[in-house]
C-alpha cells in the first residue's frame, strides 16, 4: 500500500529543509546530515543495484541501460535506459530516455521518460513525462517497473501523490515548485544524459 502524501511529507521532512537558513551557511542542517548519513548507509547497497542495471540490460536488449546514482544529489537510486535509434544528423531528431528511480527514503518507486529533439548536437527542445509513458516506450517503462517490484519490492507512487506540493527546499527546486516527486527521487528529472 502506498503512504499517504501526508505520511510521505513527513519522511521527506527528515531529509529536506523547510527554509533557506542554512543555504549559506559552512555547517550542515540538521537535515543534510540525516540525509548524508543514509546515503552512507545505502552505498552499501551499490553493488546490488549494480547487478539490478545488468539484469536490465539482459531484459531489454533493444536497449542501454546504465546507472544513474550520483551520489548525493538525488534521493534515489537511478537507471538510464535509452532505445536504440538511428540517427540522421541532416534533420532533427527525437530521442528518448526512460528513467526509473528507487527513493532510499521509502519503499516507492518511479518511471519516466524524456524526450530530447536534436539537430545534429544541439538540443533543441526536451519534455519530461511523469505520467504514463509513449505508447511506444510503454514496455520498457512496464520491464523497469516489474524489475524494480521483483527485485525491491518497492510500490510506485501514483502520479497525483508524485505531484503533491511540498514546502521543501530539495536542491535547486523551492516552494511553490517542489514536490513530492522531487523530495522522494530527484530535483531534475530531465537532467539526463
Amino acid at each position: 500500500m502506498t503512504p499517504s502524501a501526508e505520511d510521505l511529507l513527513a519522511v521527506a521532512r527528515l531529509y529536506w529543509g523547510a527554509d533557506e537558513a542554512y543555504r549559506f551557511r559552512q555547517d550542515p542542517s540538521p537535515e543534510d546530515l540525516r540525509y548524508e548519513a543514509l546515503w552512507a548507509e545505502k552505498n552499501a547497497e551499490r553493488p546490488r543495484w549494480g547487478a539490478f542495471v545488468k539484469t536490465l540490460r539482459k531484459a531489454l536488449p533493444s536497449c542501454d541501460a546504465w546507472d544513474y546514482a550520483p551520489g548525493l544529489a538525488n534521493p534515489s537510486f537511478g537507471v538510464v535506459v535509452y532505445p536504440h535509434q538511428e540517427q540522421d544528423m541532416m534533420r532533427p531528431q527525437t530521442r528518448w530516455t526512460v528513467a526509473g528511480y528507487l527513493s532510499i527514503l521509502a519503499p516507492l518507486y518511479t518511471v519516466h521518460c524524456v524526450r530530447r529533439v536534436f539537430l545534429g548536437k544541439h538540443l533543441m527542445e526536451s519534455k519530461v513525462f511523469l505520467g504514463p509513458a509513449p505508447l511506444e516506450l510503454r514496455d520498457i517503462a512496464d520491464t523497469i517497473a516489474r524489475h524494480i517490484e521483483a527485485d525491491y519490492g518497492a510500490t510506485a507512487l501514483p502520479l497525483e501523490v508524485a505531484q503533491t506540493p511540498v514546502p521543501l527546499y530539495v536542491n535547486f527546486m523551492k516552494p511553490p515548485e517542489t514536490m513530492l516527486f522531487h523530495a522522494l527521487f530527484t530535483s531534475e528529472p530531465g537532467n539526463i544524459l
